[in-house]
């Protein structure tokens, strides 16, 4: 860093101070380099604790930390001016290449330190302060070298200046070291502590409420910024994206570092790696060799081009056609038909096999995991998921397959330029490199509220035309077709603007980079063109640094943007990896045996649960049901009776208690063969886009289509299917929208026939059909129980008047139970909500009532009434009587039913 005399150099070019000094210039902003870069990738790796004394982690005040940094740089930068100027004084151009090239270095690497020290708000620091440091010892290590070697002279008024350049910068690095390592923060005004407490307010009147009204301005500012955030909506892919990086902060705070981080998806190995598969492995090994033959030939290709030219200005002793033919040999090699085309056919069953692995991993898994997991997560983010196993790919193959052959690329070929066309070449193309790199990512980084504004605009658009589609009945009904086009072009219209914002950012970006790469270019096009004038490169060189060149640019915009391609990869597959270290809270014991149904009797045993560990839907519950009984459960909505059919079928567990069958706790038996006997008619069934003998048939894949043909006969919709103009090959749509209600209940009733269950779960199956549907289902219901243990969820209490058993649910507990002629007698809830659901008046009463009130025709007779009501006060001799049968007593209810008069009912339900 420091000025020698020309003639004192000439003297001890051979002595090995020179050779010494020499050196250390080359290695002074290499080695400050190269730290500053690693230890900011391991800052950048590691999660710091939050628990450290803030005053250390601030950021110094910028704009001392500005002055200092300024004074390092212009300290370089006036020694090149000394050095210039004395070469203009002699008139000689300086020899002392090593001391201008350390120069620029320097200047280059503490200007990059300058752009990422402003650009930092917390600590650590101590990149900044190791390379301070370095600079300092180097600093000094020159200075006492070129002191102790005489190359120092004291009375030449360059070497004073350079000598005074270097102590400032010293001091520079000094103050810098310690105001950073102390965390020492002088008390000037910063841009923040110029803003003033309260908020301007724009007023135009001095009696202006605006004026009168004011607050504090950082509370006042802090509601408007929840506000805006309050009303700016959150879109499905933005809670996805935030969910993730939330679980990968989480993660990484777990671990302290990204690479503890990455040891997470350690369990995705297997899937990304075909362990046990040699010859895949062997493809994998095949296609490193393939990346280091290609690195060769783009290091070959442009040395062959300046062959040729050399061959043609008569350079060298080569023939030019046999250069001709070698380079059109390296390009064959080089290009989609040769060395890239064997990499693809070795590399694609890999990727595929890493892709095809994770995917049938992630659903097999998703499947297997419990219903507290689906009731949690859409089906879109359960896709989403699974299409984060390519991101997993992409990571690998990012970094293995282009990144690093990238690197070897770009090192080989600076090199090279180098020895060719000495340092400054090697100066120009790495300072191009790091320009271009920090102004692209730069621009990346600026770029993310427009993409994010595109993508919103997208999303609007997409779920306006939608919903439009979608409501189109609705929309016509209200006559709001002019509305819904108003909206859908002021959709499209904000997309577009997005659009184009976006757009010209990317090309602002790319004329940007092009303008770097450009300049660089040309800074290398006049020195290749001073060397090839002084004798010391020919034109064939100057051929092949433009094609050096031209392969430069790829890799430099692919290294612009890895570092977000990866990061957003990782998010995606956080999500994966979320769900795949997701456990089952329902599954086998170990040594879980198969049910042995023997009679079907099922015992609740002070079963109680809670869904969230905290609020309790099931409180100390105890029944036994008899085998072959029918079981209803009435009760308020959020009741818990639902949860009782589940609890059942173990899609949960119980928290305490439980549930036995024949004696056996159901969670000591294999799970598969417990739902093997059990068969759910849901509330709303769900059926596959696919053909109604398929979706009959998926209650036991095995059936036969006689066997098939007869559940449906038995469900009452065998002759309805038959009706269908392609029968039972006809497609039901997605999730059957193409049947109505009743034929999409009987068609589950016919699914769960097929089955031939020993338990039947029947959970609001006629909520939603009408009066004659209802009475066919019930037809069919009576088919399906006959003989089997049954559980029923009604709302309706004329479907359930049958039962067995009737279990009043209220709060999660047991109100009451018993048939239904005994509940009625007890007067309790359940007479309260028969009475609700079914009372009668006679016409005569009716004309009392308002014309305005609408009433419904019942077909319930007077005197059925008058009976069922009668039992309210009129007490039981036999409360313990078996009840009658349900054909018996759907009979004696069709023969009153035809016997009486008409009476007008009101149900309280159907309002």
């Amino acid at each position: 860093m420091q000025m020698l005399d020309p003639n004192l150099a000439t003297m001890a070019a051979n002595s090995p101070a020179e050779t010494a000094l020499v050196i250390l210039y080359y290695l002074y902003p290499a080695l400050v380099f190269i730290y500053f870069f690693f230890a900011s990738l391991v800052s950048a790796c590691t999660v710091h604790s939050p628990d450290k004394d803030e005053r250390k982690k601030k950021c110094p005040n910028r704009r001392l930390t500005l002055v200092f940094y300024l004074l390092c740089i212009l300290t370089y930068t006036t020694q090149l001016l000394l050095l210039g100027a004395r070469a203009v004084l002699s008139q000689n151009w300086p020899t002392e290449d090593h001391i201008i090239i350390g120069h620029l270095a320097c200047i280059l690497a503490f200007g990059i330190q300058l752009s990422r020290c402003l650009d930092t708000e917390e600590g650590p620091f101590y990149p900044f302060i190791g390379s301070w440091l370095l600079g300092l010892s180097f600093d000094i290590a020159i200075t006492v070298l070129s002191a102790i070697s005489g190359l120092f002279s004291p009375f030449d008024i360059f070497s004073i200046l350079a000598s005074v350049s270097i102590s400032i910068r010293c001091l520079s690095f000094i103050s810098l070291a310690s105001l950073f390592a102390a965390g020492f923060s002088v008390k000037l005004k910063s841009d923040e502590e110029q803003e003033p407490l309260l908020p301007k307010v724009t007023t135009t009147s001095p009696d202006s409420p605006t004026s009168r009204e004011s607050g504090y301005g950082s509370t006042l500012q802090a509601e408007e910024e929840e506000e805006e955030e309050e009303e700016a909506p959150e879109y499905s892919w933005e809670r996805r994206e935030r969910e993730a990086k939330e679980a990968m902060k989480k993660r990484l705070e777990e671990g302290g570092n990204w690479f503890e981080y990455a040891k997470g998806f350690k369990i995705l190995f297997p899937y990304v790696w075909p362990v046990g598969n040699v010859g895949l492995q062997l493809r994998a090994a095949a296609v490193c060799l393939c990346l280091f033959a290609s690195n060769a030939l783009h290091l070959l290709i442009p040395r062959q081009t300046g062959i040729i030219m050399d061959s043609l200005n008569g350079f060298g002793n080569s023939n030019p056609w046999i250069s001709v033919l070698v380079f059109a040999a390296l390009r064959l090699a080089a290009s989609e038909s040769g060395i890239e085309l064997v990499r693809q056919w070795l590399w694609v069953p890999v990727k595929y096999y890493s892709h095809d692995a994770l995917t049938r991993a992630a659903y097999s898994h998703m499947m297997h995991l419990s219903a507290d997991f689906h009731d949690s997560k859409s089906s879109s983010d359960m896709m989403m998921a699974i299409y984060g196993g390519s991101a997993v790919s992409n990571v690998i193959e990012n970094v293995l397959l282009y990144a690093v052959p990238m690197l070897i690329d770009m090192g080989v070929a600076i090199v090279y330029l180098s020895i060719t066309f000495g340092p400054y070449e090697g100066l120009i193309t790495v300072a191009t490199g790091v320009f271009f790199l920090l102004i692209a990512s730069k621009l990346v980084a600026n770029s993310k509220t427009a993409s994010r504004n595109r993508v919103n605009a997208l999303y609007e658009e997409h779920y306006v035309r939608q919903s439009g589609f979608l409501g189109w009945q609705t929309v016509s009904a209200f006559n709001q077709i002019g509305y819904e086009d108003n909206r859908h072009a002021n959709a499209v219209t904000n997309r577009w603007l997005r659009e184009q914002q976006y757009v010209l950012g990317w090309y602002i970006s790319i004329g940007f980079q092009t303008l770097v790469l450009t300049s660089g270019l040309l800074a290398s096009a006049f020195l290749a063109v001073y060397r090839i004038r002084a004798g010391h490169a020919t034109s064939g060189q100057f051929a092949m640094l433009l094609m050096y060149w031209a392969q430069l640019t790829s890799p430099l915009q692919f290294f612009a943007k890895l570092g977000k391609n990866v990061s957003d990869d990782f998010i995606d597959a956080e999500r994966l990896l979320d769900i795949m270290r997701t456990q089952p809270s329902v599954e086998n014991q170990k040594g879980a045996r198969p049910l042995k149904f023997v009679a079907g009797e099922v015992d609740f045993e002070r079963v109680s649960f809670s869904y969230d560990k905290k609020k309790g839907i099931i409180k100390n519950v105890s029944f036994h049901v008899p085998a072959g009984q029918t079981v209803a459960f009435v009760g308020a909505t959020g009741a818990g009776k639902s949860t009782l059919i589940k609890l059942l079928d173990r899609f949960y567990d119980v928290g305490d208690g439980r549930i036995c069958i024949d004696g056996q706790d159901i969670r000591d038996v294999d799970l598969f063969s417990l739902r093997d006997r059990i068969g759910v008619v849901p509330q709303n069934p769900i059926l596959f886009d696919d053909t109604i003998m398929n979706n009959v048939r998926y209650g036991r894949i095995t059936a036969t289509d006689e066997e098939v043909f007869e559940a449906c006969q038995a469900a009452c919709i065998h002759d309805k299917i038959k009706g269908f103009t392609h029968g039972y090959k006809t497609r039901v749509g997605e999730r059957g929208v193409k049947l109505s209600g009743g034929e999409l209940q009987r068609i589950a009733i016919a699914r769960a026939m097929l089955k031939k269950p020993d338990i039947v779960l029947l959970d609001e199956a006629t909520s939603a059909v009408d009066t004659d549907t209802e009475q066919q289902i019930q037809i069919s219901f009576k088919r399906l129980c006959q003989g089997r243990t049954t559980f029923i969820v009604a709302h309706r209490l004329s479907t359930i008047m049958n039962a067995d058993r009737i279990i009043v649910v209220e709060n999660g507990e047991i109100l009451e139970q018993g048939n239904h002629d005994e509940l009625i007698v007890a007067g309790g809830r359940y007479a309260d909500l028969w009475s609700k659901q079914v009372f009668v008046r006679t016409k005569e009463e009716d004309a009392d009532v308002s014309a305005g009130q609408a009433g419904f025709v019942n077909d319930l007779s007077s005197e059925q009434t008058r009976t069922e009501l009668s039992k309210v006060n009129k007490p039981t001799t036999a409360t313990n009587e078996q009840p009658k049968s349900s054909e018996a007593r759907a009979s004696a209810e069709d023969d009153t039913v035809t016997q009486g008069r008409k009476q007008e009912v009101v149900s309280a339900e159907d309002k």
